[in-house]
Parts: structure tokens; sequence; C-alpha cells
């Protein structure tokens, strides 16, 4: 049986601007991520968040999807929030959490994962995204 989750992760650096997150770890050019075979559905994701806080500010953080492997189109799934009361406050973590979802796949076609945050520009924020499937 295939592997039925997928991921990717990456480094999100600017506010309000969709990142792809195209990388996994030391593997640069993972290439396409694809719907397994066999499968009909997206059941969760699995995603964490960090950040450098470089303002006196708060933010939002979410994942988008896209691509012809959404056959009910594009997706954004809220993944965290955070801020610090003082200017170059610190980093935060903010742990994976599982996130359940059901939402039609189409098998062996790509799906596009993007990092984006909202609000005040923080400075730059790692994402890491698994798709877990059905």
């Amino acid at each position: 049986m295939a592997k039925r989750y997928r991921t990717r992760e990456g480094t999100v650096s600017a506010v309000d601007t969709r990142t792809q997150l195209s990388t996994l770890g030391s593997e640069t050019a993972p290439g396409p991520l694809l719907v397994p075979s066999g499968v009909t559905k997206l059941v969760g994701i699995i995603a964490a968040q960090c950040f450098n806080m470089a303002a006196a500010t708060g933010y939002s953080a979410l994942v988008r999807l896209e691509g012809p492997g959404l056959s009910e189109g594009p997706e954004a799934i809220a993944i965290g929030a955070g801020g610090v009361p003082v200017a170059t406050g610190g980093n935060g973590v903010l742990a994976a959490v599982y996130i359940p979802l059901d939402i039609p796949v189409v098998s062996a076609n790509e799906i596009l994962v993007f990092g984006e945050i909202a609000g005040t520009d923080i400075g730059s924020s790692e994402f890491v995204v698994t798709l877990v499937f059905a």
C-alpha cells in the first residue's frame, strides 16, 4: 500500500503573500506533491509553525491548498495565531496540530501547498504541513 500522506515545508517571510511550501528538509526539489493512487479524500492536515517576532504585533497563520488535485477548488485553513507586546520579542513555536478535513481529491493530480501570514509583518515564519489522505 502506498503512503497516504505527503509533507512540504518552507519559510514565509512576507505578510499577506502566498508562499509555496516546496521543500522537504534535505530534499530541496522533492517534485510535485501528488495525490496518492486509490484515495478519494483529504482527511486531515498536520501543521506546525514557528515565528520570530521582529515587531510588537500580532498575526495569524494559514495554509492554502490549490491545484488540480482538489476537485472542489482551493481551500484555506487556519493553523495558528500569535503576537508579542514588545519589538524583537523573541521566537515562538506553535505545536503541531491535527486538523480533520473531508475534502474530495483527484487521485494522481497535484496539490500545491502555500503558507501565509496575515496581519502585520512579524519577520519570518517556518511552516511544515502534512496532508493525510484516505
